[in-house]
């Protein structure tokens, strides 16, 4: 019996009517994607009632909603161990965050009951790049969930790549930005945090996402007591895994074509731009509100860094919610990492020349067992 495979539909399903045609508007999208533009469209109309009735719920609790503690941003390059930190920390009762549904449906909370079931049917169980397991409550970075209420996000780069640079100028560094966009943008990312300790019932907002990693500055303004934690690891290893990421997720997402070539260079070029701003912007951090860990000290003994990170946050309760923690660390210990030990000479040779300064800068080598290709 041949499998069942359902028809390509953009996760901007989940915007609104108005912003699908903002997004579009002025970008070429390839005849390959016809049919995913056509079907997105319809969901969108479908959705588009429950979107009203999204205002009457939540917009009243949005603006009398009082933080009790100070939102914690994860930072950290693509596959530098964000997903696992994001995921154990998000174990303690306490924790508010951004689900899989909320990523992707940030305007039909409301109506979840009826969006989740079908997010349910459609959702692969594991992620295609590193079989980490995915269900519609687990926790989920939040750059999606922002670009389907505005049109202002870096996270359009997946769609239309062509111009992703121009969106990293615009919505990492916010240059040449108008001060619409801007205030926009902040107060949209503010009910997105909000509208996330609401669903999850949280106190403590924990959010991911590897943009962040270059826009400190950015999340101090918009939250000014927030707390920060970094994760960072051997900068060739997250390489081969951030260029096999990127290569098997572009087509599920883009409405234009792009080569490996081009998805190559802009791994190259997106690290150097994330970490340098990111270099540039973390001592404005204060030190009590910082933690800073390589990934490979973390796996180590994740549950003795858990407590230090909890300590030097100042985040009460890791006694009460030491025992979730502790399960989620147990369940992945059968957990089968991808192996990246194969290089192409001249793929190494760029790491060396561009990605140095963070290899001299937290101390890294070569990994072990590692194969070079000419």
């Amino acid at each position: 019996m041949a499998e069942f495979k359902l028809p390509p539909i953009s996760p901007l399903a989940g915007t609104t009517l108005v912003n699908y045609v903002r997004i579009l508007w002025g970008n070429p999208i390839h005849p390959r994607h016809w049919l995913k533009t056509v079907l997105t469209l319809i969901i969108i109309v479908i959705a588009t009632p429950f979107h009203w009735y999204e205002r009457l719920v939540f917009d009243r609790k949005v603006k009398a909603y009082k933080f009790k503690e100070p939102p914690i941003f994860i930072l950290g390059h693509w596959r530098s161990g964000t997903t696992y930190l994001h995921n154990v920390l998000c174990k303690d009762p306490k924790a508010g965050y951004m689900t899989t549904y909320h990523g992707l449906w940030p305007r039909n909370l409301g109506s979840k009951i009826i969006f989740k079931t079908f997010m349910s049917i459609a959702m692969p169980k594991k992620r295609p790049s590193d079989n980490v397991e995915l269900a519609v409550d687990y926790p989920q970075e939040d750059d999606f969930s922002l670009s389907n209420m505005i049109p202002h996000v870096f996270y359009l780069f997946w769609y239309f790549p062509r111009r992703w640079r121009e969106y990293y100028e615009k919505y990492v560094r916010f240059k040449g930005i108008s001060d619409h966009d801007n205030n926009q943008w902040n107060r949209n990312y503010n009910e997105l945090v909000v509208k996330a300790l609401i669903n999850t019932n949280g106190e403590r907002a924990i959010f991911k996402n590897p943009v962040s990693t270059g826009r400190v500055k950015k999340l101090l303004e918009v939250f000014p007591n927030a707390k920060f934690i970094h994760i960072y690891r051997n900068p060739i290893v997250v390489y081969l895994s951030t260029k096999k990421f990127f290569i098997e997720l572009f087509p599920t997402l883009t409405f234009q074509p792009i080569s490996n070539e081009e998805i190559i260079e802009m791994v190259f070029e997106n690290y150097e731009k994330l970490m340098k701003d990111y270099l540039s912007q973390y001592e404005m951090i204060p030190a009590d509100r910082f933690v800073e860990i390589g990934f490979e000290t973390f796996e180590q003994d994740p549950m003795r860094h858990l407590e230090s990170i909890y300590n030097k946050l100042d985040l009460p309760g890791f006694e009460s919610a030491s025992p979730h923690l502790q399960a989620y660390v147990d369940s992945m210990n059968t957990y089968q990492k991808n192996k990246y030990y194969t290089i192409k000479r001249s793929e190494l040779n760029t790491i060396l020349e561009r990605w140095d300064f963070t290899m001299k800068k937290w101390g890294y080598k070569m990994p072990e067992n590692l194969t070079i290709e000419d």
